[in-house]
């Protein structure tokens, strides 16, 4: 695919907090543990598994993967047998329709860890079922499901977390304390690059489906095609049925520090003249020249994902994983710390940092609404899917209506904020 910037878009619809009305029944109590089910526990589920484990506030009571195998393929050798050991005796399921019903009682709570296109039916799933649900980033596959997901589980007054470790990172805060403090300035520009590069031109080679893996279960809503092991069970990413690219992979990483601090894109407080604008790269694309920056830095190779804002007075860098923020201009930030200018930390930090799972769990028990939750984590994905629509309508300026989920002057692109196939309704709850 190829990739431009895109800078002029209506901002994304705001997200409205909706905290639970009744949850009595789904609290545990501050005394208590919930109790989480792992839906796709052979790949980015050992993460959740990792924190779940050792959480004092979670029990795991139940596995899920369309990979029967799954012990072979992600918990071998000596590294994994703490994993092995608390992971064998527990119950087993290829089916999440068919764990959720048999374990209805025993599961207060599911994270799903699955390919980006199964988010949306079984995060839903689980939701009519009156599950909590951490699923991870990015929340959806398309911006009509990130709505959805919104929706149900407001209805639903269920607790929710995005798995986006970098929302409970510290950048982001420090960020929003030096822009209130006027450090920077006004904002100018914001410049994201990733070495990430999904995207395949045709659909792979067919190639035999493995016996331990359930295909049609893998899958899911999408209609029927070939299976290839150039895609399963990673490399989905890439095509547009299952995954969401370069961004949706990477961007509710490197985006979520300046969207969570500067309250929303593009038509902005913060930015200059109430405009910022973003740039956005990947496969190693980066820009040629950004204020603030020396040239030998963007030219050098060493340097693959990286992110800059740039202010009127400062430009401001930190890692993308949500710490070390600082200005470019070493002597600048020098007189900041010596002069005792760096403002105080005013924002409550997470007490989990880069461990969501975690803070999902302790939310639960505690009855409160986790940081990156739906209402939040779905009008932030809904920025990052824009850029995913900018991408596959290369060399047009895309002007969105967030109100009607389209674009005004270019009505062709109106059918990606929706899926591109029929969903297949038997992975979808009645309800939906």
């Amino acid at each position: 695919m190829k990739r431009r910037e895109f800078i002029k878009s209506a901002a994304a619809y705001s997200g409205i907090m909706i905290l639970p009305s009744v949850l009595s029944a789904r609290i545990k109590g501050a005394n208590e543990r919930m109790r989480a089910a792992i839906i796709g526990c052979a790949g980015q589920g050992k993460e959740s598994i990792r924190s779940l484990m050792n959480s004092k506030y979670a029990d795991i009571v139940a596995l899920c993967d369309v990979e029967k195998n799954y012990m072979n393929r992600s918990y071998k050798g000596d590294a994994n047998k703490v994993f092995r050991d608390f992971l064998t005796p527990l119950p087993f399921y290829q089916d999440y329709r068919i764990m959720l019903d048999k374990m209805d009682k025993q599961i207060d709570g599911v994270c799903v860890c699955t390919p980006d296109h199964t988010h949306y039916p079984i995060s839903a799933w689980a939701i009519s079922k009156g599950k909590h649900v951490f699923c991870e980033k990015p929340l959806a596959r398309t911006i009509w499901e990130t709505r959805e997901l919104n929706r149900l589980s407001a209805e639903a007054g269920v607790y929710t977390q995005m798995g986006n470790q970098v929302h409970t990172n510290d950048a982001w805060r420090t960020i929003r304390e030096w822009c209130d403090a006027g450090i920077i300035g006004e904002v100018e520009d914001i410049y994201a690059w990733t070495d990430r590069n999904w995207g395949f031109d045709a659909l792979p080679t067919p190639t035999p489906v493995p016996a331990s893996l359930d295909y049609n279960l893998w899958l899911n809503v999408a209609q029927p095609q070939p299976f290839s092991k150039s895609f399963v069970p990673f490399s989905w990413r890439g095509l547009r049925n299952f995954g969401t690219g370069s961004a949706g992979d990477m961007g509710c990483h490197f985006l979520d520090n300046p969207y969570s601090a500067i309250d929303m894109f593009f038509k902005n407080k913060y930015g200059k003249n109430g405009i910022i604008k973003l740039h956005w790269y990947d496969g190693l694309r980066r820009p040629k020249e950004i204020k603030g920056v020396d040239k030998a830095f963007l030219d050098d190779p060493k340097n693959k994902n990286c992110i800059f804002i740039v202010g009127s007075k400062h430009t401001m860098t930190f890692a993308y994983v949500g710490h070390g923020v600082k200005l470019t201009d070493r002597d600048a930030q020098i007189d900041l710390m010596k002069n005792n200018k760096i403002p105080p930390k005013k924002i409550p930090r997470n007490k989990y940092p880069f461990n969501p799972q975690a803070d999902w769990a302790d939310a639960i028990v505690h009855g409160r609404m986790p940081e990156s939750n739906f209402q939040y984590a779905a009008p932030f994905t809904e920025l990052i899917l824009l850029s995913m629509i900018a991408c596959v309508n290369p060399h047009v300026e895309l002007e969105y209506d967030a109100s009607t989920m389209s674009f005004p002057n270019y009505p062709s692109a109106n059918k990606f904020t929706a899926s591109m196939y029929a969903y297949r309704s038997e992975f979808l709850p009645k309800s939906v």
